[in-house]
């Protein structure tokens, strides 16, 4: 058999094979070259969103490029294992076993193993480019859940998920990012190839006659910088990435391989268990409970061991009404209160949103209100279950069989007809099975909305929302049983598809920023569908609460403190019907006491003459400030998975602890003075404890279904058990 030597002289071979450490230079060149680009052209997006000083862009293409190195480290050493392995297979069935027959099976599945990485890697980088596109993040556990929930309707037979849906809208759009995308495969095309080129005319340059650096000098200094950036990037990582103060850059800065691990295996894994994030700190789950307890009013009694949540409430004045008022809630899907009240100088001056805000001067209406999570699972369980949210999968995704005891079971159990309308499918976040199971009557959905009804995006659009709700509101009427009728609308949601019916609309559409428009086509149904129900009489005897499912999705703000917080600023109005105001129960007016969703169902519990003697509510009743002040020490706690932190709101201000940075952030509520800090908890003040208290306890006790039992306190809900004397109940404290 003749050698690859005898075949170039005898001109059979233009160029030899390459040798195996060559193949690792150009497929390792190669791989960081994919990365490397992603992170430039992503530069001028964040560029977009905040001017960096010399400095931090040093720091971050530095801290970049020790993670590209990484992950290109580990992928040749994955490509080379897995061609090993299948070498060896292959081997095994191969009648020729000479050595230069090995060296080519080896590098022939090298070639292979190598090329599929970088195929793989390609695409995460375009799937990443994507995603930070539109939320300036990577590929995070929202990412991931989002994929989950795409992948997983189909094997469990739900009929529509919101992933499918929105994944169907975004390609209905194909023209906002299609471009883009393009740009991106181009740009990377031309580097790949460029390197492909180079390489192999330095690699072969002895064959060829350049004059380029030797191949054994080029081998040498890439192996080198390889092997530094496997070995040295885990300490380099974590001691440059914190210094990166700027979120954006910090994210910019961010490998998509690295960072998407732990929020990938957290997607998944927190479907089973919940594991605390906390920092090095001494604190115990029952010094937690016990702190937890100790700041609820101080007249409180939490005598349940198991359920150390479950508490006798204490007796408080309530507003009092001739007959059990209903009760209409509206969430607004991303409903943003820092939107409100705005007006855009387009050809002409457009209010944004001219309904809701005559609403706030005819409402009592909440300036310091915050959603305590940031989707719409999390904003509709902590409203009507008074709760928080978890930090991980949603509980009403993942523990919908947990006990709970949640607002409309509370109101079904006092007479009220409860009813929950949606414009998706009621399989969309487990609606259906959650809400069925804890107090609504009846859940109408996707299939209950008459063949005419309008639908664009998401599902049914707010007009055809808004005119079945109507429909409802007819039909008990007649009924004289009291009712409980809440909704959620879709207008507001990524990619902002809706009805273009109005010229306002129309022109704000021309300000780039899809949400404007959205905002303006809500105000204008919503006004339709309230003054509609004022003409027909539909709101005598009725309350209605208006809030946000959450903050605005896209993050916004003049700091990166105020544009994470901004993910939980929604209003609250509260409107009474006018047969229902008096001097002693209602008095329209701003108050700005901190509240949050957690505060919705115990307020309305007390309006309706509902309290129960003991529950699991982590919320207060707001009630006494339809009249006045009062609740001036209310707090509101946070949680995030977009940009996986945990908050506590009070009079003094916001404190935020980022797991990502492993930061504590003080800001006041403006949120314009914010200072860092890294308090050890066991030194910590009281507030630090506080808010971790909170994260540890609700999630602790929501993984060890310890919140309620329907068997064990039923009977007690409205009558029955005395309340027990404080000196006999068991304390979970410590000194």
């Amino acid at each position: 058999m003749k050698t690859i030597d005898n075949l170039v002289a005898a001109g059979s071979v233009e160029h030899p094979p390459l040798s195996i450490p060559s193949l690792l230079i150009l497929w390792g060149g190669l791989f960081l070259l994919i990365q490397q680009v992603e992170r430039f052209f992503l530069f001028p997006t964040t560029l977009s969103i905040e001017i960096p000083t010399p400095s931090l862009i040093i720091k971050t293409l530095a801290a970049g490029l020790v993670q590209d190195l990484t992950v290109t480290g580990g992928a040749l050493a994955v490509g080379s294992v897995l061609a090993l392995a299948i070498g060896l297979v292959a081997l095994l069935f191969s009648r020729r076993r000479t050595v230069a027959t090995t060296s080519q099976m080896f590098a022939t599945c090298l070639k292979v193993c190598l090329g599929l990485i970088a195929l793989a890697l390609a695409i995460i980088m375009m799937v990443d480019m994507s995603y930070y596109h539109w939320n300036n993040q990577r590929m995070n556990f929202v990412f991931f859940e989002y994929v989950a929930d795409f992948l997983s309707a189909p094997v469990s037979g739900t009929q529509e998920s919101q992933a499918a849906q929105q994944t169907v809208a975004e390609f209905e759009n194909m023209g906002t990012w299609g471009v883009r995308a393009c740009a991106f495969l181009f740009l990377e095309s031309v580097a790949l190839f460029a390197w492909w080129r180079i390489v192999h005319r330095m690699i072969t340059q002895k064959r060829t006659g350049a004059t380029l650096p030797r191949p054994f000098v080029l081998k040498t200094v890439v192996a080198i910088i390889i092997v530094l950036g496997t070995l040295g990037a885990s300490p380099y990582r974590t001691s440059i990435q914190p210094s990166i103060e700027s979120n954006a850059y910090f994210m910019l800065a961010q490998n998509p391989i690295l960072f998407s691990k732990d929020a990938a295996r957290a997607a998944l894994f927190h479907h089973w268990e919940w594991v605390s994030q906390l920092p090095d700190s001494d604190l115990s789950v029952d010094a937690a409970v016990g702190f937890y307890q100790s700041s609820r009013i101080e007249s409180a009694v939490f005598p349940y061991r198991r359920y150390p949540f479950v508490g006798w409430a204490p007796s408080h004045d309530v507003r009092h009404f001739r007959e059990p008022p209903n009760v209409l809630v509206i969430f607004v899907e991303g409903l943003d209160r820092r939107y409100l009240g705005q007006t855009i100088y387009a050809d002409r001056p457009i209010r944004v949103t001219p309904f809701l805000d005559s609403l706030k001067q005819d409402s009592v209406y909440f300036d310091n209100f915050y959603s305590n999570g940031v989707q719409t699972s999390r904003g509709l369980f902590a409203t009507l279950c008074s709760y928080y949210p978890r930090q991980g999968a949603a509980a009403m995704k993942t523990r919908s069989t947990s006990g709970y005891l949640c607002l409309p079971s509370l109101l079904h159990e006092r007479g009220y007809r409860t009813e929950m309308v949606v414009g998706q499918h009621g399989s969309v976040n487990n609606l259906r099975t959650f809400f069925t199971e804890n107090g609504i009557d009846r859940l109408y959905d996707l299939g209950d909305f008459p063949p005419h009804a309008e639908r664009m995006g998401l599902g049914m659009t707010d007009a055809a929302i808004f005119d079945f709700m109507t429909a409802r509101l007819r039909a008990a009427r007649s009924s004289g049983q009291p009712l409980f009728l809440t909704t959620l609308t879709l207008s507001m949601h990524h990619p902002f598809v809706f009805p273009v019916t109005r010229e306002e609309v129309k022109t704000l559409q021309g300000e780039g920023d899809r949400y404007l428009p959205a905002l303006r086509y809500f105000d204008s149904e919503f006004e339709r569908f309230f003054t509609g129900l004022q003409r027909e009489s539909l709101l005598k005897n009725t309350i209605v609460f208006v809030l946000g499912d959450h903050g605005r999705h896209e993050e916004l703000g003049r700091t990166d403190v105020e544009k994470q917080v901004g993910h939980f600023l929604t209003p609250l109005f509260i409107w009474l019907d006018d047969s229902l105001r008096t001097d002693e129960t209602y008095r329209p007016r701003t108050v700005g006491t901190i509240a949050s969703q957690v505060d919705v169902a115990p307020t309305i519990l007390a309006l309706t003459r509902s309290v129960p003697n003991l529950s699991p509510f982590v919320g207060h009743d707001l009630s006494c400030l339809l009249v006045g002040d009062c609740l001036k020490d209310n707090t509101a706690y946070l949680t995030s998975v977009y940009d996986d932190l945990i908050g506590l709101v009070k009079d003094k201000g916001i404190l935020l602890y980022s797991f990502r940075k492993e930061r504590f952030y003080w800001t006041d509520l403006a949120m314009r003075s914010i200072s860092v800090d890294s308090p050890q908890s066991a030194d910590a003040p009281s507030i630090y404890r506080e808010l971790l208290s909170l994260y540890l306890t609700s999630n602790i006790l929501l993984e060890q279904n310890r919140i309620w039992s329907w068997p064990e306190f039923k009977e007690a809900l409205y009558f029955g058990r005395e309340v027990p004397p404080r000196s006999t109940v068991p304390s979970l404290r410590r000194s």
